[in-house]
């Protein structure tokens, strides 16, 4: 196959040089010597030995697949070359690249390894955000050293005319300009002095708007506080931060917001970089935890990589997140995850914590899963604080475990509860409950899975009733329980169902010649009542 007719060292792009440096502390290496190899803005392609690539051949390929010591590897190596790829990532497995790094200096193309453990698809998505970043960046801002946020915001204000702040998702200020003459308020001062955005009523409303937003957003200062031009930081569809400019006398322009925008651009490879090695490493432990939860063979394996305490006991408590239907949920759920870190940590250092889909779980070890009041109290707060994010938190503690194999037990627990605490009326619920606490619902809960899986140990009669209260509309299976949930006693049955009782003894005699039910019989009404109690929850 010929080359590619263009030549990629002359086409815009990044130097294989000038992404290392982005993504430096990523776990992304050099093996080979080409290192000005220029690569495009555009997404990496992922290696098939099956099929050609149909994307842009003179970027990056993810050699998804293949071992270092295989012929087919070399091959894939000079064949990426021929096609036009500036570089080829590979997996060292543990082993030798010498012999690719030496095809691919042969070749012309650069040899990039990534670390063992970390997935593909984490570090297609982290190329990916760089390279996005990297094409929508205004180059009038490039002068500042990337990693160097403070020569950024003294740059910003300098070409807006605003004292500027710049911080991250948790409001934490993380760079400020020092620039002399440009009017500052309280609200700066303290934001500098603590390195962090002093909490305000008005703090959530700003920064919902500011995500919600494409480009800079103009917030009214409460008084005394003065007005501010302000923009998200992104990198593609991920934010990353915000910067903040005084607007002193309300007379930052169009040409101060776009200034703004095309800094924002430059901003994110700044904070990219800055989080790269940190969110890598975060996303590591996060997997072997959700391995850990999931159970399995190599649980013990699993819990030795995150080099924690083998000795137990262990729980696992589960928070479940639900947001106003306001917009900035990205952003509220990236702020209440750390929320609840930072909640676990200061209950227990080095407790883990890891969100799949809407909930986070969170595993304690030791001292603070043999008192599990004191976890409950802890998930108590939280949610009184989550409140502030206009979020509601539902917290679930599982069973205590004294074995690593039985973590995905404990996990399994606090999953039931959290199905018992969403089913209940918001009118009456609770926020935060153990299974300790709802022990007999969460066993009524598992015997109903047990019944839907062996339908054979569901009362007949029950079916029965159930399946005519659901063609026709009436309500035996709720008087029936009721019935045998008040122990028989028809007065306090019938109070409870608000009919007389001569009604509720119609309606028995009724439902004891349609179904053929014996309420004499003891085994008769218990698997009855069981079978109707736990459709319940269906």
């Amino acid at each position: 196959m010929q080359p590619a007719t263009a030549d990629p060292h002359d086409s815009p792009g990044l130097t294989v040089t000038e992404l290392l440096q982005i993504l430096d502390g990523s776990g992304l290496r050099l093996a080979s010597r080409h290192t000005q190899r220029r690569l495009p803005l555009a997404s990496p392609t992922l290696f098939d030995p099956w099929t050609p690539p149909t994307g842009p051949r003179t970027g990056i390929l993810l050699g998804i697949g293949l071992h270092p010591s295989a012929p087919a590897s070399t091959d894939a190596v000079r064949d990426a070359a021929r096609q036009g790829f500036g570089a080829v990532v590979v997996k060292a497995l543990s082993l030798s690249v010498e012999t690719l790094a030496a095809v691919a200096d042969a070749e012309g193309i650069a040899l990039l390894v990534t670390d063992d453990e970390i997935e593909w698809r984490q570090l297609d998505a982290l190329i990916t955000s760089a390279l996005t970043t990297v094409a929508e960046a205004d180059t009038s801002l490039s002068a500042a050293p990337v990693g160097d946020l403070f020569a950024l915001a003294n740059a910003i204000a300098a070409m807006t005319g605003g004292a500027t702040a710049i911080e991250d998702l948790q409001e934490r200020v993380l760079a400020y300009s020092t620039l002399p003459g440009q009017p500052i308020d309280r609200d700066r001062q303290e934001g500098i002095l603590g390195r962090q955005v002093p909490d305000l009523p008005e703090n959530a409303e700003q920064y919902a708007s500011i995500f919600r937003s494409g480009g800079a957003v103009r917030i009214d200062g409460v008084p005394p506080a003065l007005p501010r031009l302000a923009v998200a930081v992104r990198a593609g569809s991920q934010a990353l931060g915000s910067i903040w400019v005084v607007d002193a006398g309300g007379q930052l322009d169009s040409d101060a917001e776009r200034a703004l925008e095309r800094a924002a651009d430059i901003a994110a490879l700044h904070l990219l970089r800055a989080r790269s090695a940190a969110d890598l490493a975060r996303q590591q432990r996060a997997e072997l935890l959700r391995r850990l939860l999931e159970g399995g063979e190599d649980s013990s394996l699993v819990f030795g990589q995150l080099g924690l305490d083998q000795a137990g006991p262990f729980v696992v408590v589960a928070f479940q997140l639900e947001f106003a239907s306001d917009g900035g949920d990205e952003v509220r759920m990236v702020r209440l995850v750390d929320l609840i870190a930072l909640h676990s940590a200061a209950h227990q250092h080095g407790a883990e914590c890891v969100a799949i889909g809407d909930t986070v779980y969170v595993l304690f070890t030791g001292t603070a899963a043999t008192f599990p009041g004191g976890v409950e109290s802890m998930a108590r707060r939280l949610v009184s604080r989550a409140a502030a994010l206009r979020a509601i938190v539902r917290a679930a503690i599982g069973s205590p475990v004294t074995s690593v194999g039985a973590i995905s037990r404990s996990r399994h627990d606090a999953d039931l509860v959290l199905l018992l605490l969403a089913a209940e009326p918001r009118s009456t619920s609770t926020s935060v409950a153990s299974v300790h606490d709802v022990r007999s619902r969460v066993t009524l809960l598992e015997l109903g899975r047990v019944l839907r899986d062996s339908p054979r140990l569901v009362s007949p009669q029950a079916r029965q009733v159930l399946d005519l209260d659901s063609r026709s509309g009436t309500d035996y299976a709720n008087t029936l329980r009721t019935y045998l949930d008040c122990a028989r006693d028809s007065a306090q049955a019938a109070a409870r169902l608000s009919v007389h009782q001569n009604t509720l003894r119609y309606r028995l005699r009724r439902a004891t010649e349609l179904f053929g039910i014996d309420l004499a019989s003891p085994d008769d009404t218990l698997t009855l009542w069981l079978s109707l109690r736990v459709a319940e929850f269906d």
